[in-house]
Order: structure tokens, then C-alpha cells, then sequence
């Protein structure tokens, strides 16, 4: 796996419920997405797109970068809902961190 999933909360989870969060966040994202390689490739061009978006005007993103953005939220939205299925809590509160490791 080229990336690693983390639960940042404010809600203090016991150990063991972060690590269910985290694997059914990151089952929700392959199955969105594809593969755990997949994942970390939707990842990589999402945060190259919005880097892009950040320094440039909307209209100056090509097709792909736009794509990229859509598909990368979509997903983690997707996977957002399933990871955090039952709970009953503030979601805004609680935040999944998703980090890619450095491109060999």
C-alpha cells in the first residue's frame, strides 16, 4: 500500500474502534476506487489538482485535473459515510487523514 490512513478525532475513540474506522474507511476507498494502488493514484492527482486550483483560476484547470478533484471527493465522501456508519457524533469533529508515501 502506497499510503496510510489515519483518524484524527476530538472524541478520544478507543484504539480499537479507530483501527475499525480506518480499515473500513480504506475498504470503502478501494472498492470506490479500485486497488490500494488505484487509491493512491486518485490521491496523488487530487492533491496535484488542487495545489493547481489553489494557484491558478478554475477555468485554468484542464478536464483531467477537474476529473481528478471529483473523483478523489466522491470517493472519500463515499468511504466518509461507510467508515463512520452507526456513529451517532458530530462528524465535523472528526477528521481522516490520508497520507501518501514518497514515489520511489
Amino acid at each position: 500500500m502506497n499510503y496510510l490512513i489515519r483518524l484524527v478525532d476530538n472524541e478520544g475513540f478507543p484504539e480499537e474502534q479507530c483501527r475499525l474506522i480506518e480499515q473500513r474507511y480504506d475498504r470503502a476507498l478501494v472498492q470506490q476506487l479500485g486497488s490500494p494502488e488505484e487509491v493512491a493514484q486518485a490521491r496523488r492527482a487530487w492533491v496535484q489538482a488542487k495545489t493547481r486550483e489553489d494557484e491558478a483560476t478554475g477555468s485554468d484547470l484542464s478536464l483531467e485535473e477537474k476529473q481528478a478533484i471529483v473523483r478523489w471527493e466522491r470517493a472519500e465522501a463515499a468511504a466518509r459515510l461507510l467508515a463512520f456508519e452507526g456513529y451517532t457524533g458530530a462528524l465535523e469533529e472528526l477528521y481522516i487523514d490520508v497520507r501518501l508515501a514518497p514515489v520511489p
